[in-house]
């Protein structure tokens, strides 16, 4: 259920994407999805590991609640900078920037720390209701969009407001109280030496699942990057519906962390239901995708989507091997170990990033993911062979 509320959730936020597309400018949605990518970078500094930490550092309930509450406060800290710097910053629009950050921050960054909570908690039915309910309204606000065609900004804004209700009911959910900052300092200062490599982790995954489409952001032509960002939305909804398989079932993991064995038939059993959903939903784009494209974005320029939207679903089933192997190392808590693949993930990023994208455009960046996500499946892969060994 969990994984089916992520689905809405996000296929709702998918769908005013699509009606976007469809009644503004490829120009004007190219600058949109720049700044979407440039804010899902900007505001990592704003988790920095805290869900994970929350996840795997909180053995009792004085903890939980001691850790949720700082890392919030910690949090809304960081975006008030961020906020105060984008005014500062010359942008096309300060304000649209300002909107996005507000989404992306309740949607992601805060969001996570409530699923490791209600993760811990084991009430992750709250997460799954959550998500259904914020979905269905946006899905409500995308129809009254679709319908009236007022400047999407007016939309973008009750997105926002539906967000921090949400945010306000969950806060109130957990009892938060609000803290001084000489104690949410002494809180981080505590437990720094453990958080560095988690947030070195965190920051680190979608910096360098990132890196090479926002660098597409600042290189490619607006309207090429429309067409790209089609593409690379549709296959994030797949992956992110993956990845949610994987998190609903890592309490479950943090329980056979003592009996290996069992933990890798527990992953194998999971990876073989997110493979399974990977490989239907890429035979089905496959077959009629061109005409899917069609239909959904009413505009003929958009089918052009079609090859790198198919060969971005190659690599997200390339990055999942990663990703399940990786449930291993999170488990050990072998975070420094993690931390360093994942800087030399970020290197190989922004490297082959920039370069293939500079030389051959959409598919030099669709390339440079390959060789990514191949190379880091392959690091998690040796890893997982050197503790089956040690074990063994």
């Amino acid at each position: 259920m969990f994984t089916l509320s992520n689905l809405i959730k996000r296929g709702a936020n998918y769908l005013f994407l699509v009606v976007l597309a469809r009644n503004i400018s490829i120009y004007d949605m190219g600058v949109f999805s720049a700044y979407i990518n440039v804010v899902g970078v900007v505001l990592l500094i704003t988790n920095f590991g805290f869900s994970e930490f929350i996840l795997v550092n909180s053995d009792t309930k004085t903890a939980l609640k001691n850790n949720i509450t700082n890392f919030i406060h910690v949090s809304s800290i960081l975006l008030l900078v961020l906020i105060i710097l984008s005014f500062l910053i010359p942008l096309e629009s300060n304000y649209l920037f300002f909107l996005i950050l507000i989404k992306v921050f309740v949607e992601k960054s805060i969001n996570d720390m409530f699923l490791a909570y209600h993760q811990v908690v084991k009430k992750i039915n709250v997460m799954t209701i959550v998500n259904t309910i914020s979905g269905s309204f946006v899905l409500a606000i995308v129809v009254l969009y679709y319908f009236f065609k007022e400047s999407f900004y007016i939309y973008l804004i009750m997105i926002d407001l539906l967000y921090l209700i949400i945010l306000g009911i969950l806060l109130n959910k957990i009892n938060f109280k609000l803290i001084s900052i000489g104690k949410i300092k002494e809180f981080i200062q505590e437990r720094f030496s453990k958080l560095k490599y988690y947030g070195i982790t965190y920051i680190t995954t979608p910096l360098y699942m990132m890196a090479p489409t926002v660098i597409a952001s600042f290189v490619l032509k607006p309207a090429t990057l429309a067409l790209y960002q089609v593409a690379f939305s549709i296959s994030n909804i797949l992956l992110l519906i993956s990845i949610s398989l994987l998190q609903v079932r890592y309490v479950r993991f943090l329980e056979l962390k003592d009996d290996f064995k069992e933990l890798i038939k527990a992953l194998k059993k999971t990876a073989l239901e997110i493979f399974i959903i990977n490989f239907a939903v890429f035979v089905i784009l496959l077959i009629f995708g061109k005409k899917f494209l069609e239909i959904v974005y009413s505009k003929s320029a958009y089918v052009e989507a079609y090859y790198p939207l198919l060969f971005l679903l190659i690599c997200n089933m390339i990055f999942m091997f990663a990703a399940i192997i990786a449930v291993i190392m999170v488990v050990r808590k072998e975070q420094k170990e993690k931390s360093r693949y994942h800087l030399e993930f970020v290197i190989i990023s922004m490297f082959f990033g920039f370069l293939l994208t500079y030389s051959f455009g959409v598919y030099g960046l669709i390339t440079s993911y390959l060789i990514l996500y191949s190379y880091s499946t392959i690091r998690y892969a040796l890893r997982y062979l050197k503790i089956n060994k040690s074990i063994n």
